[in-house]
């Protein structure tokens, strides 16, 4: 049974928190489709196209910035949700999910510098 009346501001800001990863996860995928190297196809090879063969180290910077902020997110929302969501109704699974993808992007980014 949910006592409550209305959503509370930390109920709110669980919510949003849960839609700023989603999006900042939307963008952390855009750049590390940017900074890893391009694949050779059969029309670069037909036109002799000049691929990049590394990974670009200014992109890999800003997919570390985007990731550290995913994960300041991530375990902000889960402290959260740990304190304040303890109904079905409170959003926490996404930012758990956030916040594994943010560490293996982490990973990789750190591995590639």
């Amino acid at each position: 049974m949910d006592r409550r009346k209305t959503n509370d501001f930390w109920a709110q800001l669980l919510f949003y928190l849960n839609i700023l990863a989603w999006i900042l996860l939307l963008f952390v995928l855009l750049i590390f489709n940017r900074a890893q190297p391009e694949f050779e196809t059969l029309f670069d090879r037909f036109y002799q196209l000049k691929l990049r063969t590394s990974w670009d180290i200014q992109y890999l910077h800003y997919l570390i910035y985007m990731v550290s902020f995913g994960i300041f997110i991530s375990l902000s929302g889960l402290l959260l949700g740990i304190f304040r969501g303890r109904r079905k109704k409170d959003h926490k699974k996404s930012l758990i999910l956030m916040g594994i993808i943010s560490l293996a992007m982490l990973c990789v980014s750190m591995i590639e510098l």
